[in-house]
């Protein structure tokens, strides 16, 4: 388990700085201790000169002269003479000053009796003398409460002996006024009797009342009650103020109880039996912030046997607040940890804490923090770590980092030890103790028996043995398990226990199917691109051979070329079509349909079947284009380019138009010009679009070559740049259709792994190249 650390400050070392902080928070708290002590010597010194002017009848400044003279005289501070001097029982003389007289007789503090008919019973009942006379009420009662929730009785008013008695102490389980004060924390104001299923116990059963909670600086301290006689009595507002001022006032009176003479929070009657139970440790209990919540912890015992790291004394820490006492401690959350346990009932322990945190000197050495439950508050202890402690750390940490848990079965006693991380594993409580050795099998899947079965046998075999098999916890979750296992063999032979190790694989077991059925689906996947690939090249090179023969229609020399994509998923939608119609002309088509696949194949067979189609009604190419575009929306909204031209071969005229298709590229007398586009946006974008046709005439010798992008468009590079580039590459001409076509995919310089179609087209005549 790593160190704990607390959070990092300004980004230094967080253990440095907090050291600062923290000697600076001491030495501010020995200032202050410094500055109550002396302000305590004060007063105590002024009591003593107010004492001595009442008796001496002097003036303030001969009182003061005549205790720092006697101080002088005795050797004994000013500040222990007042003390002694105001601890003096009445009448004891008045002093005189001539030498050789008595001076002041040392006397020892009052003790404060364990009972409530001691000091705390004549401050209560004044006190209570004073509520039923500011308040008019008939009766009152005054219960400290206990650290164990119960509420003590101090004083009251109005009781019988015998009901006093009966009062004397109110346990939490019982319900009454005063307990539901003390557990909720809010005043309770009564103007009547409550019904009798309504009504708690109480020493008076009906009339109005108020009980109030009785608050110290920082915790409850008690409960008052005040009753008056009559059933229908309203508390008016001021009274209200009055006997709210009077419970403070209280508090400081129950508050007080414990320090007279001397006494501690940790000397209170309650906790004398504290000593016999604590042999170490402080025991401490909340401080409850604005919302209820706890804020701090109050030391309220030291245990005998506890050494405060700093050197001080168990009185000194008695009342102190965690956080004042060991400021390093709550840097490393130890006030969260404690309310968590507060909560939940449940011991926690705060592991390789510097030891400086507890206020020893600075070192290498750690502590462990043990925070447990104890009774209505907290114990909190700390023990320097030892190497074996350390070591066990570190195998525990081990053990939880690879998922492993230990076991040990021994054939001498029958008993099955095991390690915490295997509980973990088996998602089983230490508290129901580890699964025997023959109740294994009930824990495995049905289908791995027989390989626990031989597992358990081979080691009794006395042979080391490894088995996976799966596990079923009780909320019904399947492990995956590998257990180790070895004999252990006595000195004289004989076999006398079995242990290893389990180790939980699910992670990797579940981290291998995934990946096998990830292969599973990958493998799949390719398998059907494969055969889509086929299937589309097959119907590609049904419709386009990649090297075609030479092509006569219409008077004119054809050459066809269709080159596929380099990559598979790259297969695309280019097409061309060469139609002979009736009248001698011909249809000339060339495009390119959206996208790749098996989709854009389907879309390339859809347009050139429905283009033969629509050509036999004889219209013109723009007519056409428009038809064509039309079905786009009815045949799964194919989106494409397309140049579709009908050539006469009696005018050498060619009607072409274009829907967002390249233009062709016209060679004539040893130059080639790429033609001016007519309008036409491409297929599938309008379904009312229009377009534009243009005519071109051709002469002998003349060649026009159709193509798709595949065989221009670089990346980088503008589209007219490539078109140019082209137009040079074509100017060279050549009269045989064949090779001109192969020389211009030859040159093609095109780096968009697209698919290609080119149709070059040759009028007869002319020169010869």
């Amino acid at each position: 388990m790593k160190a704990q650390r607390p959070a990092d400050l300004n980004g230094a070392d967080p253990h440095e700085r907090l050291t600062t902080l923290a000697a600076v928070v001491e030495r501010q708290q020995r200032e202050l201790e410094e500055l109550r002590h002396r302000q305590a010597a004060r007063e105590i010194v002024c009591l003593a000169e107010g004492v001595l002017v009442e008796r001496l009848h002097c003036t303030p400044a001969e009182a003061a002269a005549y205790l720092r003279d006697l101080a002088a005289r005795t050797g004994v501070k000013a500040v222990e003479l007042a003390a002694d001097l105001i601890g003096e029982p009445v009448g004891a003389g008045r002093l005189r000053f001539a030498d050789g007289e008595a001076g002041p007789r040392p006397a020892r503090p009052p003790e404060v009796p364990d009972e409530p008919a001691g000091e705390r019973r004549e401050l209560g009942d004044a006190l209570l003398a004073q509520v039923l006379q500011l308040a008019g009420a008939a009766a009152a009662a005054l219960w400290q409460l206990q650290p164990d929730g119960a509420l003590e009785f101090v004083a009251g008013s109005g009781l019988s002996a015998l009901e006093t008695s009966r009062w004397r102490r109110i346990p939490p389980q019982l319900d009454s006024f005063a307990q539901r004060v003390a557990e909720r924390g809010q005043p309770l104001w009564l103007a009547g009797s409550l019904p009798v299923a309504e009504r708690p116990l109480s020493p008076w059963a009906g009339g109005a009342r108020a009980v109030l909670p009785v608050r110290g600086p920082a915790a409850l301290l008690g409960v008052l009650e005040v009753v008056w006689s009559g059933e229908e009595h309203t508390v008016p507002p001021s009274v209200r103020r009055r006997l709210t001022t009077l419970a403070d006032v209280t508090a400081h009176v129950l508050a007080s109880s414990f320090v007279a003479g001397g006494r501690t929070p940790s000397g209170r009657p309650e906790n004398a039996w504290l000593g016999a139970v604590l042999d170490d440790g402080l025991l401490v209990q909340p401080l409850p912030g604005v919302r209820g919540e706890p804020v701090d912890f109050e030391i309220t015992h030291v245990a005998a046997g506890f050494t405060d790291p700093a050197g001080r004394t168990h009185r000194q820490l008695a009342g102190l607040s965690l956080v004042r006492a060991y400021p390093m401690l709550a840097a490393y959350g130890i006030v969260d940890r404690a309310a968590e346990v507060l909560r939940t009932g449940v011991p926690c322990r705060l592991e390789r804490i510097p030891s400086s945190a507890t206020g020893e000197a600075a070192g290498a050495a750690e502590v462990t923090v043990r925070i447990v439950p104890f009774l209505d508050g907290l114990l909190v202890d700390w023990r320097p770590g030892t190497d074996a402690d350390q070591l066990a750390s570190l195998l525990s940490d081990i053990q939880r980092l690879g998922g492993l848990g230990g076991w040990e079965h021994s054939l001498v006693t029958g008993e099955t030890t095991w390690t915490d991380q295997t509980f973990v594993l088996f998602g089983i409580a230490r508290s129901e103790g580890a699964v025997g050795w023959t109740d294994l099998i009930a824990k495995v899947h049905p289908e791995d028996t027989p390989i626990v079965e031989h597992f358990q046998a081979t080691l009794l075999h006395r042979r080391p043995v490894t088995a996976t098999f799966r596990l079923i916890r009780p909320e019904g979750t399947v492990r995956q398990v590998r257990a180790h296992g070895e004999p252990i063999v006595a000195d004289n032979g004989a076999l006398v226990a079995v242990r290893g190790i389990y180790q939980d694989l699910s992670a990797q077991y579940h981290s291998q199917v995934a990946l096998a059925a990830t292969q599973d689906r990958l493998a799949d996947t390719e398998q059907r691109a494969r055969q889509q690939y086929r299937i589309v090249r097959e119907l590609q090179h049904a419709i386009m051979p990649v090297a075609a023969g030479p092509v006569h229609v219409a008077g004119l020399d054809i050459a066809v070329r269709y080159r596929p994509a380099e990559s598979e998923h790259a297969v695309g939608g280019d097409w061309y079509d060469v139609v002979a119609l009736p009248g001698d002309q011909a249809l000339l088509v060339i495009g390119d349909v959206a996208g790749h696949g098996i989709d854009a194949a389907q879309g390339m067979v859809a347009l050139r079947n429905a283009l033969r189609g629509l050509a036999c009604t004889g219209a013109g190419p723009g007519q056409l284009l428009a038809w064509l575009n039309a079905t786009t929306f009815t045949n799964g909204r194919i989106n494409g380019t397309v140049l579709c031209g009908l050539y006469d071969p009696a005018a050498r005229r060619l009607r072409w138009a274009r829907a967002g298709h390249l233009p062709p590229v016209l060679v004539r007398d040893g130059g080639a010009d790429v033609l001016a586009e007519p309008h036409g946006m491409m297929l599938g974008a309008d379904p009312d679009a229009a377009f534009e046709e243009t005519t071109t005439v051709l002469r002998e010798g003349d060649t026009l070559v159709l193509y798709t992008d595949g065989l221009i468009e670089r990346r980088g590079v503008l589209l007219d740049e490539s078109l140019d580039r082209l137009a040079r590459v074509a100017a060279e001409g050549d009269s045989d259709v064949e090779r001109f076509s192969d020389r211009l995919l030859g040159h093609a310089t095109a780096d968009t792994d697209d698919d290609t179609c080119l149709i070059v087209i040759r009028v007869p005549g002319g020169p010869r190249r």
